[in-house]
């Protein structure tokens, strides 16, 4: 196994931060064909900076919100989780993104739409961040342990090239492959997270560099995590309920990450181990949150507080019963 190690870039008495970029929208929820919506920040990287936000990470999103009500409500979202907001722009930048969610909760299907299904109107697309905003956060990209990003542009990619050289876990998750920009982003990615559904299945274990931490999900089968020549399948974990398995590889990521960094925060970096030992804790999250509504729906309906309490002390038994006496349907 190749053993890689990041430096510390902070002093022990410090949190290790995060900062990331992404497919941040609202995500519009329709349970049950019901008329009236829910309403909750989405999208990978929205779903992710949010949750380490609200289990008590320093966390820097940099993403462009369109300059609306949506866009406010994203905003407000963010900074009542406690994220650092300073690089969250809605200057003159438009519309927000939406991505619809229709829920089955009997059958627990979902499927998504970017078009309304009151109106038929399509909603505008996620916009990437520009130079501007690089430029504005650099000094943070170059103070943060980890990086995380879901999407490829040309400004995101010198978001991340910033965060890697300054010695950060670049955190990659794609939801598509695109080219040159996509090479590139693989090769500046520390641990890379694959599909098999979307960019998994066109990328092969061979195009990568043998020291990058590859994740690759296989739906309910589980996924598979290869570093070097080690390679090691973790099966999907036992959810007591489940009603919607949206935001399900969001949750491992959000578990794997709250492990990196609380042991980065003990010992001043991190491990390969820790890479294996947080896809069982996220697996474990992800398992618990498909017996709600929505992709965060775990934490809206227990509260973060007791999310956090349940990774300290180990989601056992009791946690699970508990979570089971909870409703179903979240509310944004």
């Amino acid at each position: 196994m190749v053993q890689l190690r990041a430096r510390a870039k902070t002093p022990p008495s410090a949190r290790p931060a995060v900062a990331g970029t992404g497919l941040t929208a609202v995500d519009r929820i329709y349970a049950d064909a019901h008329t009236a919506p829910t309403e909750a920040l989405g999208g990978s990287c929205g779903n992710v900076l949010l949750s380490l936000a609200m289990l008590g990470h320093p966390v820097f999103p940099v993403v462009n919100l369109g300059d609306d009500d949506l866009g406010r409500f994203l905003f407000d979202e963010f900074e009542k989780a406690g994220c650092e907001t300073r690089y969250v722009s809605r200057a003159g930048t438009g519309t927000s993104p939406v991505i619809v969610e229709i829920v089955d909760t009997v059958n627990a299907t979902h499927r998504f739409t970017s078009t309304c299904p009151q109106t038929s109107v399509r909603f505008p697309k996620w916009r990437s961040i520009d130079h501007d905003h690089v430029w504005r956060a650099a000094e943070t990209l170059k103070s943060v342990s980890v990086f995380y990003t879901d999407r490829v542009s040309e400004t995101i990619m010198l978001a991340m090239e910033e965060a890697k050289r300054a010695g950060a876990l670049v955190f990659f998750e794609p939801a598509s492959v695109d080219d040159d920009l996509f090479a590139r982003a693989v090769r500046c990615a520390t641990v890379i997270k694959l599909s098999d559904e979307t960019a998994g299945k066109q990328i092969a274990d061979d195009d990568l560099d043998p020291e990058t931490i590859v994740i690759r999900t296989h739906g309910a089968h589980g996924l598979t995590v290869s570093n070097g020549k080690v390679r090691r399948h973790f099966p999907s974990s036992f959810a007591p309920r489940v009603i919607d398995t949206c935001g399900s590889g969001d949750m491992v990521t959000t578990g794997l990450l709250d492990l990196v960094l609380k042991r980065w925060y003990r010992e001043g970096s991190w491990k390969v181990e820790d890479i294996f030992d947080g896809i069982k804790v996220g697996q474990r999250l992800a398992a618990l949150n498909c017996g709600f509504t929505g992709a965060r729906g775990l934490f809206l309906a227990a509260g973060a507080s007791h999310v956090r309490e349940m990774l300290d002390q180990g989601i056992d038994e009791t946690s699970t019963s508990y979570v089971t006496t909870l409703g179903s349907c979240s509310r944004g």
